[in-house]
């Protein structure tokens, strides 16, 4: 499939987090600032040696944010990177546990005071998920949820949870009240899940956390009766190729999502990370194009997807629709 194609499709983020949208200059500029000497020279800041360096980069990363005028200035020059993708709409991931020199109450604001700001400039319509870390207490998770619901903001859409679940094994059981809260306050709820941890913790997700949809969840591939749930009750998963690949695969080809979309999941591609993994949404699909034979109406399928999959209201959802359908009217006409 063309790049220019896929350059020109108005496409739908679902999973990406803003800890690893930070562009190079922004990271040199608040190192300076805040007289932080870099770990490496700044060409070998995206280069990593496995999972754990990668974590480490990034939590130095957020340590370089020390107020919320940082954290808006950030919001906002995603949702500006964002549009020069024709990203139309993104619901963006926010783990206040890597935000060491800021607390939630700072950070969230911060946020949704850039988005806000993007969207009035013309820049992509960004929406914030916030995250809890596996590895947190019960308390902790409750009091989260807690501020959210006594703060609500039109752009603060849901709960997630991030973290190895391999190490966190019982963080499902530890975190379900706090889920069942942010549910029953009107949140929306996105798991982490199948990517630590086997197809196992795809169902801990949807059965005990309650999950709307899954982050990763590639690993549901070996159990074809989750299979078969996700397909029929029409279970997203927001799959991240290219992150995948650092762990899980030892290439594109043998990555699940292929074999995940012919089944009928409503699968969804996105970065993760896009600036420490080196990639953008246009290459990710244009590398899972190539990778899985897909032509322009799969493409278009997968923004559908993501587009039914997305938190947003119906008459947000019916403006993405719209703004798919004038592409592709143009596009079968041309």
């Amino acid at each position: 499939m063309g790049r220019a194609f896929i350059e020109k499709l108005p496409k739908v983020e679902l999973h990406i987090h803003l800890e690893g949208t930070v562009q190079l200059e922004l990271i040199q500029e608040l190192a300076e600032k805040t007289q932080t000497p870099l770990p490496k020279p700044a060409d070998e800041l995206f280069s990593f040696t496995g999972l754990a360096d990668f974590l480490d980069r990034l939590d130095w990363i957020c340590s370089l944010v020390r107020n919320p005028e940082d954290v808006k200035r950030l919001a906002y020059d995603y949702a500006r990177y964002a549009a020069s993708q024709n990203i139309m709409y993104a619901e963006v991931i926010t783990n206040p546990t890597h935000w060491k020199a800021l607390s939630y109450q700072q950070l969230i604001p911060g946020i949704l005071e850039g988005f806000d700001q993007a969207y009035e400039d013309g820049y992509t319509d960004c929406r914030l998920l916030v995250s809890l870390l596996r590895s947190q207490t019960k308390q902790e998770s409750l009091a989260l949820v807690r501020w959210m619901t006594a703060h609500r903001h039109p752009r603060l859409m849901g709960l997630s949870v991030d973290g190895n679940e391999a190490v966190s094994k019982q963080s499902n059981r530890v975190l379900c009240d706090a889920f069942l809260e942010a549910k029953h306050a009107g949140f929306a709820i996105t798991v982490h899940a199948g990517e630590s941890s086997p197809a196992e913790g795809v169902w801990e997700a949807l059965d005990i956390l309650g999950a709307m949809r899954i982050d990763h969840g590639v690993r549901s591939i070996t159990d074809p009766v989750l299979l078969r749930r996700l397909a029929d009750e029409r279970i997203p998963l927001n799959i991240t190729p290219t992150s995948n690949l650092m762990e899980l695969y030892p290439s594109l080809e043998e990555h699940p999502l292929g074999k995940l979309y012919e089944l009928g999941i409503p699968v969804t591609v996105s970065t993760d990370d896009p600036m420490l993994m080196s990639i953008d949404l246009c290459t990710e699909l244009e590398k899972s194009a190539n990778a899985f034979g897909w032509g322009a109406s799969d493409l278009i399928r997968l923004q559908e997807n993501a587009i039914r999959a997305s938190f947003c209201d119906a008459e947000t959802k019916q403006l993405l629709r719209d703004k798919l359908k004038i592409f592709c009217d143009c596009y079968h006409k041309a």
